[in-house]
């Protein structure tokens, strides 16, 4: 099931031509998940980028201070369907660090894995098609970042105000 249309819907292919979409999709890896099965796990390595093709996620984050023993250990971030135009894991083709979030399928999915390094020989073989695609992944991540910064504001407040400063 690798139709470049799947991947015109997804903000960060959205520039490509079909031709160059066709072009991508000849080293993305499909993959199939099981419901309940863990694709990506917090913490641990990661270097490959999922896009959604079939399916619902879901986005956890390890809580790093637990207030009380019926405090969860982890807190559900968001939930993404791959009607939505999805990818996750993007942060890995840039960077060789941990993986931010634990990503688990809520339902049976199908996925197609773009890793690193092929994702790299990819945009260094055509550095116009390269370019398109690191001018929407900076955009999307700075997006997520002024959207993060947002949200640290809101919790500082709510954390002066609940402790009367």
């Amino acid at each position: 099931m690798k139709d470049p249309q799947v991947l015109q819907k997804i903000f960060l292919f959205q520039d490509l031509e079909t031709e160059e979409l066709t072009r991508l999709l000849r080293f993305a890896r499909s993959c199939r998940v099981a419901a309940r099965e863990v694709v990506i796990h917090e913490g641990e390595q990661g270097d490959s980028m999922y896009i959604m093709c079939e399916g619902e996620v879901e986005i956890t984050k390890r809580l790093t201070l637990a207030l009380a023993e019926d405090t969860p250990k982890e807190r559900v971030m968001i939930r993404l369907r791959a009607e939505d135009g999805v990818v996750f894991g993007e942060m890995a083709l840039l960077e060789n660090d941990l993986r931010s979030a634990t990503v688990t399928a809520l339902t049976d999915c199908y996925l197609l894995e773009i890793r690193r390094n092929d994702f790299l020989d990819f945009i260094n073989q055509d550095q116009r098609i390269g370019c398109k695609i690191l001018l929407r992944l900076a955009q999307n991540l700075s997006r997520n970042l002024r959207k993060t910064n947002l949200e640290v504001v809101k919790l500082t407040t709510a954390l002066a105000i609940a402790l009367g400063g």
